[in-house]
């Protein structure tokens, strides 16, 4: 089943440009917020973002309707070209019913691009730019100026963390506000009894990339067998052919086949599920500063292990858990886990999750993100 078609409550959750016309049903509300990002093919981050905003708002904001246009942008090629035109062309079909508001939600340069359209629409922009320091818009200078002059005529920038503006490039022009993400519904729910089993239990889950530490994980696998540490892994998301043969590959070469388990990506209770069933989540990402799979796992209690980027910083600084040196992230991941009793990192998670889960309720991220609605006001010549 599409992971994003069925299950967000009640909330209008569109699955796709492809699929159905997504204007709503009940047109009369005060105002129209149109949330544009993710992709139905390969789930990850940025759709379960956009899908739990998309819930949250529905259910406690009081200031209009919201509605969700997946991108279809990721992983751009000829062949899928189409979809991602399907999408501007869903877009635009939705303003049929004018549209007060854009909330753009950019993972790559292709989302930029719903940026001049919704402006000659005449719509206001309001963007979150789901990027780090080392995504590939800011490490090519070609790409980060693109990015920085389509994202120019926005509105306003909804950052996902103060100091992210730090980190990224941003046009000098735009005004911004931080809004907080959002946590699935299940993440609440009372957590489940402790473990008391012998192994450390890893876990990553995601789009899978090697630039998203997918390979990675293996190799710290590999690291704690040699050092005798007993352990299971489990790898769950979906990543292009080429990452899915480098996985495999990568896994029986170490002769890890018993002891790292490959899953295809699991939807809102499944997945927050698999992440309470583990000790530590491994995401050495370099190019994901604030993932939200980050926050789903200490919501569930689970210690993540990271590159130090500013965004996962600010959530183990708030809260708990191990950043570790670009250049040397998987001995440093391998070190701290030799260094730390499994019971003390169990005791840890258990209060950490508690932590957040009480500091990112619903109704407090959604008055965060409404102030930012409001603010978006058109720029100056727009």
């Amino acid at each position: 089943m599409n992971p994003l078609r069925d299950d967000h409550g009640s909330a209008r959750c569109v699955p796709g440009p492809a699929d159905h016309d997504p204007t709503p049903v009940n047109p009369t509300r005060t105002r129209r917020l149109c949330i544009v990002g993710g992709s139905t093919r390969d789930p990850g981050g940025v759709e379960s973002f956009c899908a739990r905003a998309l819930e949250a708002l529905n259910t406690h904001w009081t200031g209009g309707e919201a509605f969700w246009v997946p991108a279809d942008s990721a992983h751009l090629s000829a062949a899928r070209l189409p979809r991602f035109l399907r999408a501007l062309h869903a877009f635009r079909r939705a303003n049929r019913v004018p549209i007060d508001v854009l909330w753009l939600n950019v993972a790559n340069l292709p989302d930029l691009l719903f940026v001049p359209l919704a402006k000659a629409l005449g719509i206001r922009v309001l963007v979150t730019l789901h990027l780090g320091a080392n995504s590939r818009l800011q490490r090519s200078g070609v790409l980060r100026w693109l990015s920085r002059t389509l994202a120019a005529r926005a509105d306003r920038i909804a950052l996902l963390f103060d100091g992210q503006d730090a980190e990224i490039e941003l046009p000098a022009n735009v005004p911004r506000s931080t809004i907080r993400t959002f946590l699935p519904p299940e993440s609440f729910a009372p957590p489940r009894e402790a473990a008391t089993g012998p192994e450390l239990r890893l876990i990553h889950a995601g789009r899978l990339s090697e630039g998203k530490g997918s390979l990675a994980i293996v190799d710290l696998c590999a690291a704690l067998d040699r050092a005798g540490i007993p352990f299971t892994a489990r790898i769950i998301g979906r990543g292009d052919e080429a990452l899915m043969e480098a996985l495999c590959a990568r896994i029986e070469t170490h002769g890890l086949e018993s002891r790292v388990a490959l899953s295809d990506w699991l939807d809102g209770p499944a997945l927050i599920a698999a992440l309470g069933g583990a000790d530590i989540l491994v995401h050495l990402s370099r190019l994901d500063s604030f993932p939200l799979i980050v926050l789903e796992a200490m919501a569930a209690g689970t210690i993540p292990i990271a590159i130090d980027m500013a965004g996962v910083r600010a959530m183990t600084t708030a809260y708990d858990g191990q950043l570790v040196a670009p250049d040397a992230a998987v001995s440093g991941a391998e070190a701290w886990l030799e260094s730390n009793d499994l019971a003390d990192l169990r005791r840890r998670g258990a209060a950490m999750g508690a932590r957040v889960r009480e500091d990112y309720s619903w109704a407090a991220c959604v008055a965060t993100l409404a102030a930012a609605i409001d603010a978006t006001q058109p720029a100056a010549g727009a």
